[in-house]
């Protein structure tokens, strides 16, 4: 697969054997070895290979240029890989949900580089011509969720329980590897509903996004984070998270991914939003079986 000079890369010895499908599978022979002056940005599969290609590329360019380092993209065909990548200790750096952030810092030697300011909240979409006006009108339907390690999904199974909604709504839900597939399980009729991250929504394409409307969203929870591996230097962390100040706050949706989703916060996780993420954190031990 080409994606025009910009490599999408897992590590050889995690990706290779554990590559599943035609994308990925062509992305092995573009796996490179860490080198010293290398950056490994780790980017959760919350997207697709292609969407995360073109959306990151320029993050991207931009953290090699200010750090003065080869930056590649590093990223897995699943949330479980991914996260066991991270588990591992693969990423230099990597963007992730703040559970994750939380199970990376508990296990892996890992901290907080940078926070996305104020908070994020999954949301629930239909068809925009459907008749569905509340949580409770798709009781006995299909709803399609990201991959169920994601912060997405568990928030996204909540929506159909209390306190949420007055009594629990039975409806049935169909995990996906990816926030944008659900959608699209959604556009093609294959789902009644879907659930995805209002952030992640607005990164998605047009098609998505103007034949989707918004019926219900969840409790707000802490935003996305950078970590940073221990093994990365103080020099080179700091020039980093310069970086990442600085790429954040460029206006220019072309160039910058999150203007619309994260904005740059000088504060990091808080007491409190570190104890109401630990439910959460709990739960993705219990689904990676740790």
């Amino acid at each position: 697969m080409n994606f025009a000079g910009f490599a999408v890369t897992t590590r050889l010895h995690h990706a290779c054997l554990a590559m599943a499908g035609a994308v990925w599978l062509s992305l092995c022979p573009l796996a490179v070895a860490a080198a010293g002056a290398e950056i490994s940005l780790g980017v959760e599969p919350l997207l697709s290979a292609r969407t995360l290609a073109t959306s990151f590329q320029s993050f991207r360019d931009y953290l090699g240029e200010k750090s003065g380092s080869k930056v590649v993209l590093d990223t897995a065909p699943n949330y479980e890989k991914f996260l066991l990548q991270m588990l591992a200790g693969d990423f230099d750096i990597a963007f992730v949900g703040p559970h994750s952030s939380l199970l990376a810092a508990q296990k892996a030697g890992y901290s907080t580089l940078f926070k996305c300011e104020g908070s994020m909240q999954a949301v629930l979409i239909v068809d925009r011509s459907s008749p569905y006006q509340k949580a409770q009108d798709l009781k006995g339907k299909l709803v399609a969720l990201p991959d169920p390690h994601t912060l997405g999904a568990m928030l996204g199974e909540e929506m159909f329980r209390p306190p949420q909604v007055p009594a629990a709504v039975d409806v049935s839900f169909k995990f996906n590897d990816f926030s944008n597939t659900a959608a699209l399980m959604l556009l093609r009729g294959d789902a009644a509903a879907a659930v995805v991250i209002q952030s992640a929504l607005k990164i998605m394409s047009p098609e998505i996004q103007n034949n989707v409307r918004v019926l219900a969203e969840s409790k707000a929870v802490p935003h996305m984070v950078i970590i940073v591996h221990q093994r990365v230097s103080a020099e080179k962390r700091q020039k980093l998270h310069d970086a990442i100040l600085e790429f954040v706050r460029i206006t220019d949706p072309r160039r910058n991914v999150f203007v619309q989703s994260c904005r740059p916060s000088d504060k990091l996780l808080s007491e409190q939003e570190t104890k109401q993420l630990g439910p959460y954190v709990d739960e993705l031990k219990r689904r990676l079986g740790q």
